[in-house]
């Protein structure tokens, strides 16, 4: 049996990670982990603790001794705080615990989660990226407004799904970001009809596996409608980034077409994505992937073949015995 650790399972990142997990043909234990006991994750997992916060000082000892309690082979997060937590520390948890972690470089990790980052690292790379300027630099603001004009979008470097971004439609608006701190602008690329989430994953010898793409509709940040598409553009574009990026593991990108057709990226996660779960259900198992080359050692052609479809995001509920929360609060003590 394998033993995975997926850590942050009160997000639908690593909830993701736990259903792709469970669609797998592996005899997998899941232990699961959150910060508060009302996490809906914890209770999809087959054992389940309380966690503390990535940063707090007595996060990584605590981690060591889950995984040598559970006899855990393998870490699995969709939370950045938490990656970048562990990949500060990889090589002392590894020491301690021994369970396999896998993740790009702390430098690779800091360009994703910034955005503004994020665009240079895309210029300096030959890639498409959106025209932008840092926020608060009044003559970049000036010289993208005249090549660009409106609508902006200001976001803010280290911002989470839609959280804090405006879209600006005048000097006023415009104006009215004088007082916000890292912040970077950007030009407003195509329409949301044409918005697209790219999965890629590479081995861990570099080669990139396959490309997944999906259109995509978006609530509140998160995918709430997929469509898997073919489109060989947003693939070669997929394909330089990765060749320059250089990612261990999974990444994703998130692109729009502009007036031309092209695919411009304006966001990398060096992570697992939201749609984890969509992907694994349309042949795109990079989560499987992942198990198979670190735990068993065993080639991972057979986990990507990308077959055409549409996912729909739903609510749903989950039901407990009385007093299933309490006893979970108790488990931090343990």
């Amino acid at each position: 049996m394998i033993h995975i650790l997926v850590l942050g399972v009160g997000g639908n990142v690593s909830q993701g990670i736990v259903k792709a997990l469970r669609k797998t043909d592996l005899d997998i234990h899941i232990t699961g982990a959150c910060v508060s006991p009302a996490s809906a994750g914890l209770y999809m997992c087959d054992e389940a603790f309380l966690s503390p916060y990535a940063k707090e000082e007595c996060f990584i000892s605590w981690l060591a001794e889950i995984c040598n309690r559970q006899k855990i082979d393998m870490i699995v997060t969709g939370v950045e705080e938490i990656i970048r937590e562990i990949v500060i520390q990889k090589q002392y948890l590894e020491r301690r615990a021994g369970a396999v972690f896998v993740a790009s470089s702390y430098e690779q990790l800091k360009t994703g989660q910034d955005k503004l980052l994020t665009v240079r690292w895309l210029k300096e790379n030959g890639c498409n990226y959106p025209a932008f300027c840092e926020a608060g630099d009044a003559g970049g603001a000036a010289e993208l407004v005249k090549r660009t004009g409106f609508p902006l979008l200001a976001k803010p470097r280290r911002g989470k799904g839609s959280h804090g971004i405006y879209v600006l439609h005048d000097e006023k608006e415009l104006k009215k970001l004088d007082s916000l701190e890292n912040y970077v602008l950007e030009e407003y690329i195509g329409s949301s009809d044409h918005e697209y989430t790219v999965g890629c994953y590479c081995s861990r010898n570099g080669a990139l596996m396959d490309v997944i793409a999906m259109r995509r509709r978006l609530k509140n940040g998160t995918t709430v409608w997929a469509e898997v598409v073919e489109n060989e553009t947003i693939r070669r574009e997929a394909e330089k980034i990765c060749r320059a990026f250089c990612p261990k593991g999974p990444l994703n990108l998130q692109m729009r077409l502009n007036a031309e057709g092209e695919p411009v990226c304006f966001e990398m996660n060096v992570r697992f994505s939201g749609t984890t779960a969509m992907r694994t259900n349309f042949g795109f198992c990079d989560v499987e992937a992942m198990v198979r080359e670190y735990v068993l050692g065993e080639p991972i052609g057979n986990c990507f073949h990308v077959m055409p479809g549409e996912a729909y995001r739903y609510d749903e509920e989950l039901y407990l015995p009385p007093g299933t929360t309490g006893r979970m609060a108790g488990n931090m003590k343990k």
